[in-house]
């Protein structure tokens, strides 16, 4: 989005030295946040297009700048968005949150209509010029989007290779509940459209792939598949794991399940890849801001005992980013849940390893909470349920004071039953749009970097 800022401020009516609008101007403007609009002048100014004076704000950089240049504080007036450019961003905006599925039909036009504010003319054109573009198809009144793959029952099952980590024996274990729900979500989705899904496994200890049955593989071995889809989720080398897939021709979609500048560029250019992210980066922070704000909710605590990994600090980022003031209680020891199993793994029994991993973790808050004062006049936000589930549990047993309000991410089962508003990474527009990208790779906008599929706070 904020390239496509940068286009619009490059074309917008502007004379040399005249300020650019405010950052609060713009977001208005184009109803965007202001890490978007940050990053767009901060892409103006690496292309040396603006100069930004302190406490005066940013210019438009004259071709023959000298040492007495004197801005022009008279701000240049921001272009608003065409009415067939705002419902683009919208149409995308619910693509990526999974209310437009790729399994579904569109809502009827006058519905859309309603939906994005326009009229049915320009919706109309919308929608024939995405007709037109191969990514939706017309069925009388109804839009779907575009389906390459028909099911035919009668033929055979065709090939998709399913990747996650896996122990030196071929096995598999999920250790978060998001996890879980990815593979069944998979499965269940193969299986209604006629896949042969071949699970296999990367053990990077031997950096070999492994099938069910625990026999090493090459992925030569199967000459007949027509997709990969593979999952990045505490894979700690990726890059073997993608070098691995480099030469296939079929359609390859990867949960990138890491820091987004983790990625090696060279991966976003092969015209058979997409990948898609909907826990990394600031998006999380920022969606979960926008709710607390529309709630009247403007100063909160984070609480974070895993800030040593890029997660925790992207969710905090993107709450500051929001407009939200964040006292930050976090701790940067480890990085995720897994750190405090692999602890407990090495000094109890197989059966007690999930309790002893959860008082090591309450021994780390009850650390984090000393530094806290006036802990229960501030509405908490933890990092993910499991954290706000022991905090929970420690205000009950009266080792810390209960807030007034209290939210977190991941949306897990636990959030229902502590009926807990929690951050839903939407998992099942994930896999809905992998599959789809493996199935009709021409279509969509998967070509422009990560694509980002953005959730929602669930209220309980």
């Amino acid at each position: 989005m904020h390239e496509k800022i940068v286009k619009l401020l490059m074309e917008s009516p502007h004379d040399e030295g005249s300020r650019l609008p405010s950052v609060r101007t713009l977001m208005q403007s184009y109803s965007v946040s202001s890490s978007t609009v940050q990053k767009a002048l901060a892409e103006l100014e690496k292309k040396d297009k603006i100069i930004r004076l302190q406490g005066k704000g940013c210019f438009w950089k004259p071709r023959n700048q000298d040492a007495n240049f004197i801005p022009n504080t008279k701000s240049t007036p921001a272009i608003r968005e065409s009415a067939m450019e705002k419902l683009s961003r919208l149409f995308n905006d619910d693509w990526e949150r999974g209310y437009l599925s790729p399994r579904e039909p569109l809502p009827l036009s006058k519905e859309l209509g309603q939906r994005y504010n326009v009229s049915q003319t320009v919706l109309r054109n919308f929608l024939s010029e995405k007709v037109e573009q191969g990514i939706l198809v017309r069925y009388g009144r109804q839009y779907s989007f575009a389906q390459k793959k028909q099911i035919d029952k009668e033929s055979p099952l065709s090939e998709l290779i399913f990747v996650t980590r896996c122990n030196s024996w071929g096995g598999f274990t999920a250790e978060s509940e998001r996890e879980l729900d990815l593979l069944r979500m998979v499965y269940k989705k193969a299986g209604s459209s006629r896949y042969k899904l071949i699970l296999l496994g990367i053990n990077e200890n031997s950096g070999t792939i492994i099938d069910r049955s625990g026999k090493k593989c090459n992925i030569e071995d199967y000459p007949n598949a027509v997709g990969a889809f593979l999952s990045t989720l505490l894979v700690m080398n990726p890059s073997h794991l993608l070098q691995l897939f480099s030469n296939v021709k079929y359609p390859v979609a990867v949960w990138w399940e890491q820091p987004p500048d983790a990625l090696p560029a060279r991966y976003l250019s092969k015209p058979n890849w997409a990948f898609f992210n909907s826990t990394f980066g600031t998006p999380p922070g920022l969606e979960v801001g926008k709710y607390l704000l529309a709630q009247n909710i403007r100063n909160i605590a984070f609480i974070s005992p895993y800030h040593d990994s890029s997660w925790s600090i992207d969710r905090l980022k993107g709450l500051r980013d929001s407009g939200v003031s964040v006292v930050q209680c976090t701790d940067k020891e480890f990085a995720s849940p897994w750190d405090y199993r692999q602890i407990a793994r090495q000094n109890v029994a197989k059966y007690s390893v999930e309790a002893y991993a959860r008082e090591l973790l309450k021994n780390k808050l009850s650390s984090i909470m000393k530094n806290f004062e006036d802990c229960d006049q501030t509405p908490w936000v933890c990092v993910n349920d499991d954290v706000a589930s022991v905090l929970i549990e420690m205000a009950e047993e009266g080792r810390i004071k209960a807030p007034k309000q209290i939210f977190a991410f991941d949306n897990s089962a636990e959030s229902y039953l502590l009926r807990l508003p929690s951050y839903d990474f939407n998992t099942q527009a994930l896999v809905d749009q992998m599959f789809y990208y493996i199935e009709n790779p021409e279509n969509g906008d998967y070509k422009k970097g990560i694509h980002q599929i953005l959730g929602q706070v669930v209220e309980k």
